[in-house]
């Protein structure tokens, strides 16, 4: 089908507008030059049509914290602990990037993105090569905050650090080149407490709010990582980033796994935004999230995969699962219903993008970040309910289609902007050159 038509009318699905809403049956979606200009039970016509068969169709998922530069380390650091997988494996790996592996790693995640029906994300890259992660992600079709990521001497790995009047140097290099895509965003990104130094951090703040850019950093992942931040600074972690200016809507911390009271209304008081990884928090051992505790103060939460090295998969249908169930454990299966979960999946992330004017839900005047979901797999019958199929039934291959800013970029099991078979030879071929400079292969 051609992605060259500037109307297109999806008929015959089951349109459910947000997780809030009920479902529309013999429902329509009217898209015009890239925007939803109607939702509803409605007769059109259009350039294209789409029959959905019965399809439900929803508001795109939203990736809420991803490295798109650690996919190609899918698999190469198992069974250890957080500070040992990053000195060991994932910090070489992403200091002996180059071009065409940051490309591979960056569109190989894209791929899996839109194949699992996510049509935007937040992204933490690395300290360099960041305009090929944006070019990548432009070709790929996706909608994106891609956040160049800072790292100072006192992160106690050479190759990676960079001082900070450079790391901001090259934030304005792209900025200039990215500034008003329609597309793609960029953010700032000083790592974590302990890959920072307090000036790296404020300095950071201060630049990131003079030029209008969202912030986006790790905190409280680990007990262990709490412990050392309170060695080094006196202070709980997320007590220390609000006393560096790394507080408020325009900030993103993912995990939040380890918060005292007072660090939990700190994030209340300034609408600081939780991205949540709860396979990666299992998978590294660090713990489980209190997110129906975050919800119930008002704490606005994503949910994300984090990189595909500490999860293995891009797959936020696996994240929503895996979010429901810590919560059951931790509290009782009557804690974080389904439609809460998706909440976090679509509205919770575009509210973390910055973004919630223009996607989470299917709103007219709203983009076309929509997804089609196959509501007859056998894995899903013969429940009825929406939320609960998305989050303990579905899988990402369940999705039907991906429709990004009106462009549809995955349909009867192919990527549209992206050719997958010379995807997966480069992929091996700069896999195997990235580990041999990273000098573990």
């Amino acid at each position: 089908m051609s992605n060259a038509s500037s109307e297109i009318l999806i008929r015959n699905g089951l349109v459910w507008p947000s997780a809030g809403d009920e479902t529309v049956e013999d429902g329509s979606i009217l898209i015009r030059d890239g925007r939803i200009a109607r939702v509803g039970r409605f007769h059109a016509r259009a350039e294209t049509v789409i029959d959905a068969g019965g399809a439900l169709v929803m508001p795109g998922l939203i990736q809420g914290h991803v490295h798109l530069c650690q996919t190609l380390f899918r698999g190469a650091a198992e069974d250890v602990p957080l500070f040992p997988w990053l000195t060991r494996c994932v910090w070489p790996l992403e200091a002996a990037h180059d071009e065409d592996s940051m490309r591979a790693s960056a569109l190989l995640a894209c791929a899996e993105m839109i194949r699992g029906g996510v049509t935007a994300f937040l992204s933490m890259e690395t300290v360099h090569l960041t305009d090929v992660v944006f070019r990548a992600v432009e070709e790929a079709g996706l909608m994106g905050v891609i956040s160049h990521c800072l790292m100072d001497e006192s992160c106690g790995y050479e190759p990676l650090a960079v001082a900070i009047d450079d790391s901001l140097a090259d934030c304005e290099v792209l900025m200039d080149h990215w500034a008003g895509h329609d597309r793609l965003r960029l953010a700032v990104a000083p790592r974590f407490a302990l890959s920072c130094t307090e000036q790296n951090m404020r300095l950071a703040a201060r630049f990131a709010r003079e030029k209008g850019l969202l912030l986006h950093t790790h905190a409280s992942e680990q007990a262990a990582e709490v412990e050392l931040v309170r060695r080094r600074t006196g202070q709980f972690n997320i007590e220390y980033l609000h006393e560096v200016g790394l507080s408020g809507a325009d900030v993103c911390v993912a995990h939040c796994v380890h918060t005292e009271r007072h660090e939990r209304k700190i994030l209340e008081e300034t609408k600081t935004r939780v991205l949540h990884c709860p396979s990666a928090n299992m998978k590294l051992g660090s713990g489980i999230a209190p997110i129906p505790e975050y919800l119930g103060l008002g704490i606005p939460v994503a949910l994300g995969s984090d990189g595909a090295p500490c999860n293995n998969r891009l797959d936020m249908f696996l994240e929503m699962r895996q979010a429901g169930f810590a919560q059951k454990i931790r509290l009782g299966p009557e804690a974080l219903p389904a439609r809460a979960v998706v909440r976090m999946a679509t509205e919770g992330g575009a509210s973390a993008l910055a973004w919630s004017d223009e996607m989470g839900t299917l709103a007219e005047g709203k983009r076309a970040n929509i997804i089609l979901v196959n509501p007859e797999s056998v894995h899903v019958l013969p429940s009825a309910d929406p939320a609960t199929n998305l989050v303990y039934a579905h899988d990402a291959g369940d999705v039907l289609m991906t429709i990004v800013n009106g462009k549809i970029l995955f349909e009867d099991g192919q990527l549209t902007a992206i050719d997958e078979d010379r995807l997966r030879s480069d992929v091996r071929k700069e896999r195997k050159k990235l580990f041999q400079r990273a000098g573990l292969e």
